[in-house]
């Protein structure tokens, strides 16, 4: 699905490409802006070897950079603005606000690196990204992150099909100020795939606006928008798990023998931790970036995991006695440290087939560790109104909503296209014979007496799920959801007293109160935004109805 030339659609495209061809562009490589990154005030270089730098044309020698970024060391959701959803004042204020932007940007020096977004011939985007020469370091990583337009993946692209949608666009200034906006602000375009990043410092804003895009593009191909990770087990069909950074996500989708539950002859193949897209047509997963961008609180000093590094985010650097300059991860200097790095830490592929299982990560205590579903529509809806707790540092938000459970549908914040065409993909996929699970990955239980639920655990349900060895019975009192029959056998004889749900009133009043978090949040969707469909809401509204009547008889 290569993207082809079109004329600019919209004035927003039509401001944005145009910037590219201004005097002070000029197209760059990886290898120059290296040099520039070693060279720019704020990066810090470590003396730590880049992985395999030779693939992006950079001398053997690289190391690996770290970029801080003062205080913002997370996304900016706040800062978002969708062109579709603007007023014709709101678009005349914007587009002034653009051509303003672009105006100062192109005063200055600006370099323009092409990349790929997408790993399959059948998908495979062209992406462009714009920014101040000042801004190597993010441009490098965005190219390490995606692929830059270079052999082998040139060649790649050049094969593979066609796709009616133009390239995608991303304008990216972080030295952009504007009174109005003082926490930055972001302008998407998705029906023509561009994206304006303003005053936003941190990489991810970068990452996630391309995915966006990307996602975006999927969609208007029949596929479904994955921000999740996806994984083969040994011959059975892959397993994808959905959830936000903190859910389990990258813990479970990069796991080879998950906590030593898993036989020498269950061998694991990752596609990929983040960002996916499936083909409903053609019977195939793609994977959207070769490398993964994932926190560096769990890495150690001298970890051996650093080799694997291309880069780093958001981290401490110390000089050791030796004059050698180490990465200090672990979260010490701030939340939310990040690196890029390989997967060839663990045998990995570019693309597989459709999943055979699904499981939503939720951080919801009123439910168990585990539970299938029944029914394609209530499994939409679990993911529609998947419930979680954000993970600190990720978002730039206030500390006190950190403590909040959120619902995020499908766990993609990122998505900006409405919401009903994600649950209409997703249940053509279930349709197709796609199992669904939810999986609660904090812990079970009431308010003030919760019993933990151990990364162990999750890893060993998940081994299970794979080998189909778990039985499963009606869970009477949440209609359409099913129990494990033989959780003590597998997973601790003591399962079924820490995890079993029970019929105590004070815990089926929290259960409902949850399940009306669910409804409400749908509704509003329905009522309010116009983007929600009375099918996904009603398996919710049945099971509400049964505890209803469990409560209250007469």
């Amino acid at each position: 699905m290569a993207s082809v030339w079109k004329i600019p659609g919209s004035p927003w495209r039509a401001i944005l490409e145009s910037a590219f061809f201004a005097n002070s562009v000029r197209k760059t490589t990886m290898a120059e802006l290296y040099k520039l990154a070693l060279k720019q005030p704020e990066v810090m270089i470590t003396s730590e070897p880049m992985h395999k730098p030779e693939q992006f044309g950079l001398p053997k020698s690289a190391k690996i950079l770290v970029s801080n970024d003062g205080g913002i060391v997370g996304r900016t959701a706040r800062a978002r603005r969708l062109v579709r959803e603007f007023t014709k004042a709101e678009s005349d204020k914007f587009q002034g606000i653009l051509k303003e932007a672009v105006y100062q940007m192109n005063r200055r020096p600006c370099l323009w690196l092409e990349g790929i977004v997408g790993l399959h011939p059948d998908f495979m985007v062209k992406a462009h990204l714009l920014s101040p020469e000042t801004d190597a370091k993010n441009m490098l990583d965005w190219g390490i992150n995606f692929t830059p337009f270079m052999k082998p993946w040139s060649d790649l692209y050049k094969k593979s099909r066609k796709l009616d949608e133009p390239d995608i666009l991303v304008f990216a200034d972080p030295e952009w100020r504007h009174p109005e906006f003082p926490n930055g602000l972001v302008i998407i375009d998705e029906m023509e795939n561009n994206i304006a990043i303003l005053g936003l410092r941190y990489f991810g804003e970068r990452k996630k606006g391309t995915l966006t895009l990307a996602w975006t593009i999927g969609v208007r191909q029949n596929m479904v928008a994955c921000h999740g990770g996806i994984k083969k087990i040994g011959n059975k069909p892959p397993i994808a798990v959905f959830g936000l950074s903190g859910s389990g996500k990258s813990s479970i989708t990069n796991s080879l023998d998950h906590e030593g539950t898993l036989k020498k002859s269950e061998k694991v193949t990752v596609i990929h931790d983040d960002a996916f897209l499936i083909d409903l047509e053609n019977n195939f997963t793609v994977a959207l970036e070769p490398s993964l961008f994932d926190k560096t609180d769990a890495v150690k000093f001298n970890d051996p995991i650093i080799k694997y590094f291309y880069s780093a985010q958001n981290v401490a650097v110390t000089q050791m006695p030796d004059g050698s300059r180490r990465i200090v991860a672990e979260d010490i200097r701030n939340d939310n440290g990040r690196c890029i790095k390989s997967r060839d830490m663990f045998k990995h592929a570019d693309f597989c087939e459709r999943p055979g299982k699904v499981i939503w990560l939720q951080k919801d205590t009123s439910l168990p560790p585990i539970c299938k579903v029944n029914g394609s529509s209530l499994a939409v809806a679990m993911g529609a109104s998947l419930s979680t707790m954000r993970a600190k540092g990720v978002e730039n938000v206030d500390p006190k909503e950190l403590e909040k459970l959120v619902i995020e549908p499908f766990a993609n914040p990122f998505r900006v296209h409405p919401l009903l065409e994600d649950c209409q993909q997703f249940k053509k996929l279930f349709k197709m014979g796609c199992e669904c699970y939810i999986m609660n990955t904090h812990a079970f239980g009431l308010p003030g007496s919760l019993i933990d639920i151990p990364k162990e655990l999750s890893l060993s349900i998940v081994t299970e799920l794979v080998r189909e060895r778990i039985e499963w019975r009606e869970w009477r009192t949440f209609t359409g959801l099913m129990l494990p029959k033989n959780g003590n056998e597998l997973f601790g004889s003591d399962y079924d007293k820490k995890y079993k749900p029970t019929r105590n009133p004070e815990y089926l009043r929290f259960l409902r109160d949850r399940m009306q978090d669910r409804i409400t949040y749908l509704s509003n969707k329905r009522d309010i935004d116009q983007d929600m469909d009375n099918s996904f809401i009603d398996p919710l509204v049945v099971a509400r109805t049964v505890i209803d009547r469990i409560l209250n008889p007469e």
